[in-house]
């Protein structure tokens, strides 16, 4: 997905000039794109925009806000989840080892959804929680609630899924009952559920699965429907798997 690919090219430039220091710009509804400073304390670990700089930008119009990420994917970090939840604005990532960069990775509120199938690994952004989500609003019309995640969070004492998804108003089924539109959850290579999809109907799933050693940014890693029958044993409830329904929030 490319949002306002006028500016693509400075803020590459950009990002790679201000290495190893992050860079930040902010977008505006009447398209014009400016860079501001960053003043966080340390800038080469993370962004930040004043608040008077920020204050003036939603007065003229903020449309979005951009920053570079040195030497980390382009995808956004915890923090950088709940800051776009924050501005209710989209946010856009450009990675850079200060001899390239990427394109901008987008996401948040007013960004498109990418088709549910075939869309590459971007954790935060296009993962296996995204999925499921963008399934529930294109098939269902509902929207379900964000959840602001690191990578790896499953390996860092995080249980996301069993913790939010009983937030956003799914309840556990016994496996016997379960039916297409419902969401499985298994355990890979991890103490908790870090992994989930969508039952399909004729025997088939949707997911989003990864790469073995990859990371958080994984082109070739795609989503895609497959037989549910080669992931039942992960999903069984011996190895913590578990099926989930949702009844409203």
């Amino acid at each position: 997905m490319t949002m306002w690919p006028e500016h693509t090219e400075t803020i590459r430039a950009g990002a790679i000039a201000a290495y190893p220091r992050e860079a930040v710009w902010l977008i505006y509804t009447d398209g014009q794109c400016r860079r501001v400073r960053n003043i966080h304390p340390t800038p080469c670990e993370s962004a930040a925009v004043s608040k008077r700089d920020l204050a003036a930008a939603y007065q003229r119009g903020l449309a979005a806000i951009v920053h570079s990420h040195p030497d980390y994917p382009a995808c956004p970090s915890e923090k950088d989840m709940h800051r776009q939840m924050a501005t209710a604005v989209p946010w856009g990532i450009v990675a850079t080892d200060g001899k390239d960069a990427t394109g901008i990775t987008w996401w948040g509120a007013g960004t498109e959804r990418p088709p549910l199938e075939n869309r590459p690994f971007v954790h935060g952004v296009t993962d296996c929680y995204a999925l499921i989500r963008d399934y529930y609003a294109a098939e269902r019309g509902i929207d379900l609630i964000e959840i602001p995640r690191a990578w790896q969070w499953w390996r860092n004492g995080g249980d996301l899924y069993r913790e939010f998804f009983g937030k956003a108003g799914f309840r556990q089924i016994p496996h016997a009952e379960a039916e297409p539109g419902d969401v499985w959850l298994s355990q890979i290579r991890s103490p908790v559920p870090n992994h989930g999809g969508i039952l399909l109907e004729r025997g088939e799933c949707l997911h989003h699965p990864m790469t073995r050693s990859g990371g958080p940014v994984q082109p070739k890693a795609v989503s895609r429907r497959e037989p549910i029958n080669r992931w039942l044993p992960h999903i069984a409830q011996d190895r913590g798997g578990m099926i989930l329904r949702y009844e409203g929030a």
